[in-house]
Formats: C-alpha cells, structure tokens, sequence
C-alpha cells in the first residue's frame, strides 16, 4: 500500500500539468536590411513566468495565474499580453554585430483555447531595420523561461535557406555566429544534441511514454521476455517516426492522443490477468508502439530539419528515447527485484497496486483527451 500510494502522489502533480516547451525561435534577415524573428511559445507560460525549469505547470507556483490565462479566448489573452509586452520583450537580447537591438512587436498570432491537455500554441513576430548589413548574429532567452531553440535564414523567396538549430540551455546565450560562413553543427553534434532532445522527451516530459514503458516493466522479470517487448516496441515506433517524419503518413494529434492514453491503461490491464500470453501482449505492444511513433513525430516534426540531416536527427533521437527506456525498464526491474529478495510478494506488493493505478490514469487521460 505503501507502495501504491507513493506512486499516487507521484503522478496525480503530472495529471492536470502541461508539460512548457521550449521556446523556438527564427531569425530572418532581409535584403532591405530588415530583420524578422518569430518566438514559437507557450504565451501563458511566459506570462505567468514559468519556465523549462519546471517539469510541468502545477510545479511552478505561478500555476494558478497560468490556468486563469490558458482558459482565455484569444482575443482576452492578447488584450493582457500587450500590458505585458514591453516586460517580455526586456526579457531577452538580441545582437546584430555585436550591437543589442530595438525589436518592435509586429504581429502575435495566438491559436483558439482548444485541446487543454496540450499548452496553445502562439507565434509572435517581432521586426527591426538595421543600420549596417548583417554580419553576426546572437540571442539569449531570459533564464526564468528556460530552455529555447534557434535558428536562422538568409531569406530568398521559395528556398529553404534555414541553419540548423542551435539548442540554449536554461537562458544561456548563444554562440557568436557568422552569417557570412556559418559555422554548422558537424554530425556528431547532430547526433548528441538530438539524442538530448530524444531522452529528454522521454524523462522528465513524457509521462505518457513512461507509464506505457513501466505497465510494460511489470509485466515479467524474465529478462527475455521484456527484452521482446521493449524490442517490439522500439521497432514499431521506429517505423512510424521515420515515416512520418518524410511524409509518408500523417494521423491527427485528436487520434493520437487518446489511443496513446487507452495504450497505457492497456498494457497495465493485461498485467492483471492470470494467464498472460506473451505473443498476445508483444502483438499489442507493437500495434500501440506504431501510434507512439506518431507522437513523437508530432513534437519532431517542430524543428522542421533540413534533408541532409534528417537521418542523423532521427537516429540521435532515437537513441536518446531507447537510453530513456533502458533506465525506466532497469529502475523497475531493480525495484522488483529488491522486494523478490526479501521474499516478498512482489506481485501482490507492487505489480498489482501499480497496474491498476497506471490503467485508471490511462483510462481517464484516454476518455479526457476524446472530450477535451
């Protein structure tokens, strides 16, 4: 019971949280020496100054203001915004040449109220005229916003000239970069910097992966079987996510989610039953891996990689999603096997409570999200 009820506590803070993302952010430079950057970002985050740092909304101790503002049509929450606008604006730097410049908000477009177990999404625009012509370039996000994305183009009509994104660590700035003779990210950096973006995905921001990968941890300590199962579901969501990620397939978010959600709940149901079939369980987890594939794809989708790069960012990401699962499978496994010495009943202590609190999560995430 103990047991049971720690793992409650645990997950109840996640169940009404958004998870902040991070702020993504385009440079674009003109002929008319004129310069564009569009902020990709949680506006109500940003207001109500919770940022990456925080695993999910309900951590912050601004929660409350951000759910008054995320239940705001839009147009109430832009009319708040401009009060706010010239406190955001301070809140970060950017640097032509080495010199800060004077950005004037241009354009917010800010999405309907929508689907409240994803944050809305809001772009806003922000122009300058420069004096000189651009040679370098540099931005620094404020750190009570966290983590954010940048990239920049050169811009010319129907090319796509965009630089790799550069990832910003907890308001850190970022490099100096020569828009004359860019430094590109080397396919080793690649790698990394997606194999961080693949395992941060997973812990501390997925927590519908997670409890898919603990209901699945729970079901055997035999370590062939679980090797099996993490196996299939690795491939299937490989399988999607590639595809996905080249166009080949495409399913709506409104499906996704909720199949996700039902995905958890069933896993964890199947460790209830006395007579559990492996071949059974290893075909469902590789029908529901294929619909988790398709969520990654939704968020990966986000950084829109240039072609060349495309197969060393999905495999970066991959792997950070399999180091993720290993160490999720692991604490498990090492967790049963500590009550299994004891000469405890496991079973009886942890799979059972844990399954039924993991199915009811599921079930209730899955019917929410179908309404929401």
């Amino acid at each position: 019971m103990k047991l049971l009820l720690l793992l409650s506590l645990l997950i109840s803070s996640f169940i009404q949280a958004d998870v902040v993302k991070p702020a993504l952010v385009e440079v674009s430079f003109f002929k008319d020496k004129t310069v564009e950057i569009s902020i990709d970002l949680s506006l109500e985050a940003a207001m109500a100054r919770i940022g990456t740092q925080y695993k999910n909304t309900t951590d912050a101790p601004s929660a409350a203001q951000y759910d008054e503002l995320r239940a705001l049509e839009k147009g109430e929450l832009l009319k708040r915004f401009n009060d706010f606008e010239s406190e955001f604006s301070n809140d970060f730097i950017f640097k032509v040449n080495n010199k800060p410049q004077v950005l004037t908000l241009s354009h917010a477009k800010i999405d309907i109220v929508g689907y409240k177990k994803r944050p809305r999404k809001t772009i806003l625009t922000y122009r300058a005229q420069l004096n000189e012509w651009p040679e370098t370039l540099s931005w620094q996000y404020a750190k009570v916003y966290g983590d954010s994305a940048l990239r920049w183009q050169m811009y010319k009509k129907d090319q796509y000239n965009w630089s790799q994104w550069q990832w910003l660590r907890d308001g850190n700035p970022s490099s100096l970069i020569n828009i004359d003779h860019p430094q590109p990210l080397s396919t080793p950096q690649r790698f990394y910097q997606f194999m961080s973006i693949g395992f941060d995905h997973v812990i501390p921001l997925g927590w519908d992966h997670i409890l898919f990968i603990v209901g699945m941890a729970l079901s055997s300590l035999l370590w062939r079987r679980l090797l099996l199962l993490v196996s299939t579901f690795t491939l299937a969501h490989t399988l999607t996510l590639g595809l996905a990620m080249i166009g080949v397939i495409e399913v709506s978010a409104r499906i996704v989610e909720p199949l996700i959600a039902f995905s958890i709940a069933y896993v964890a149901i199947e460790n209830l039953l006395p007579n559990q079939s492996i071949k059974r369980k290893s075909v469902i987890v590789f029908l529901f891996g294929l619909v988790h594939g398709l969520g990654f794809a939704s968020m990966l989708k986000e950084f829109e990689m240039a072609p060349d790069s495309l197969a060393t960012t999905l495999i970066g990401f991959n792997v950070g999603v399999e180091l993720a699962q290993v160490l999720i499978v692991s604490g498990v496994v090492a967790a049963l096997l500590i009550l299994n010495k004891l000469k405890l009943n496991y079973r009886q202590l942890a799979v059972i409570p844990a399954s039924i609190l993991i199915a009811l999560i599921g079930i209730w995430w899955g019917f929410e999200r179908l309404i929401g």
